[in-house]
């Protein structure tokens, strides 16, 4: 995808002929007529199939009366339609893909200096363009939010189908930045994550090849279908916002959120995480099954095609940036950091527990509390902030001793347990 100014189309003619197209005039035709900007030469179009017009800031498609027709996303082109960012077009054999810029059209942090009222414009934008793809669980999709913009990652551990991947995507669509899928395979290598130097033969010198990591947004699905060594590939990316490779350091862009998924660890063929690489998750949620009146919207919603085709960027990548950078503002008094602490110092005295929560945990749960504080339109962080979140920050990296699991059942438990414990003084006031 190109970086300029002006929206793209990936032309592919074929899977081995891939091409950038930038649109930058007013009327781009597309046909086997050598007149047309964009010429095929699969010899399946019209001699002018298919044509782009701008308006206001937009470009829209028609067909010229073409006897094969045009497909957006799938379906038949009847009448001209606007066209959304990654939004798939067929034109007999060829293939176009259309992107706007990274930096997204109409951004928010261009109209205005970043504020309050911008944050709580962006959040909500967020919030409502994901629900329209992703029913029944708001209040995971207000978690997904907070966990971006503290700056964090994000763990999906549920059974399969039950809308990991969706979720994900949901949010890439939502944001004009760059999105890159990675499915996690036993046989996977470091290299295919992170990218590898390999020699070029015409200049007689190594090239680097960037891998999927380079991105905004990265779905790492089913990474624990993988083995530790690739697992740990992501340490350094998710850590420090870079990638080292051959003594040679790269920064990854921002914003850079890696949402993963994995299946539950009873499920055949998985690789556990290990501790560090859990740790370097701000957050692992569990979606659960929808109950009948979100499944039947989502049945309803999906007779026409996929659902993620109704949905385009709402909000730019810089925006999403000047958000996390005012989250760091948000206010943390001195009472509730000694909250937090209370809390993680309770897991490492407890007595079911293998190990307590580290330092990173407890910075990870005030930026979250932050971040849900700036989502509810708070420049403070209160008792119940804490009380929301501890349970998706900490519980994953903590571990059950096995003499202790028939009596606790679960690392939740031990948790709810310590917080209860623990008393704010004057909090009422």
């Amino acid at each position: 995808m190109a970086s300029g100014s002006f929206p793209t189309l990936t032309v592919q003619r074929s899977t081995e002929q891939l091409e950038i197209f930038e649109l930058n005039s007013a009327r781009i035709t597309i046909g086997s007529d050598p007149a047309c900007d964009i010429v095929d030469d699969t010899g399946t179009l019209a001699p002018r199939h298919a044509e782009l017009l701008a308006g206001g800031g937009d470009y829209l498609i028609s067909d010229c009366g073409a006897p094969d027709g045009c497909f957006v996303n799938g379906a038949i082109l009847e009448n001209s339609r606007v066209l959304r960012h990654d939004d798939v077009i067929q034109l007999g054999k060829m293939i176009l893909v259309y992107h706007l810029p990274v930096s997204g059209g109409n951004t928010i942090a261009r109209a205005a200096r970043f504020d309050a009222g911008s944050f709580r414009e962006l959040a909500g934008k967020l919030e409502r363009n994901i629900a329209q793809v992703f029913k029944g669980k708001p209040e995971v999709i207000r978690n997904l939010l907070v966990c971006l913009l503290a700056e964090g990652h994000l763990l999906l551990e549920d059974a399969p189908g039950v809308g990991k991947s969706m979720l994900a995507q949901a949010l890439a669509r939502s944001i004009f930045s760059c999105y890159r899928r990675i499915q996690f395979t036993p046989d996977m290598m470091p290299s295919d994550v992170t990218g590898m130097n390999i020699y070029d033969s015409g200049s007689g010198k190594f090239r680097f090849m960037p891998g999927p990591i380079f991105g905004n947004v990265i779905l790492a699905d089913e990474i624990n279908r993988t083995t530790p060594r690739t697992q740990s590939s992501l340490l350094e990316c998710m850590a420090e916002g870079a990638v080292t490779i051959d003594g040679v350091r790269r920064i990854l862009p921002r914003p850079f959120f890696v949402i993963a998924t994995q299946n539950p660890e009873d499920y055949h063929g998985t690789y556990p995480l290990p501790e560090p690489q859990l740790d370097r998750f701000m957050m692992r949620l569990s979606i659960g099954y929808p109950d009948a009146d979100a499944e039947l919207e989502i049945l309803s919603g999906s007779k026409n095609g996929n659902l993620l085709n109704t949905i385009s960027g709402v909000v730019g990548s810089n925006d999403v940036v000047c958000a996390q950078s005012l989250v760091r503002k948000i206010e943390v008094s001195d009472a509730i950091k000694s909250y937090i602490i209370a809390i993680a110092g309770a897991t490492r005295e407890h007595q079911a527990l293998v190990n307590g929560c580290s330092p990173r945990a407890t910075l990870a749960l005030m930026r979250a509390c932050q971040s849900l504080a700036a989502c509810e339109e708070r420049d403070y962080v209160t008792p119940e902030d804490v009380r929301r979140l501890y349970q998706v920050v900490l519980a994953h990296r903590l571990t059950l001793k096995l003499r202790w699991k028939a009596q606790w059942k679960s690392v939740a438990n031990v948790l709810d347990d310590i917080v209860s414990g623990i008393k704010l003084p004057n909090e009422g006031r």
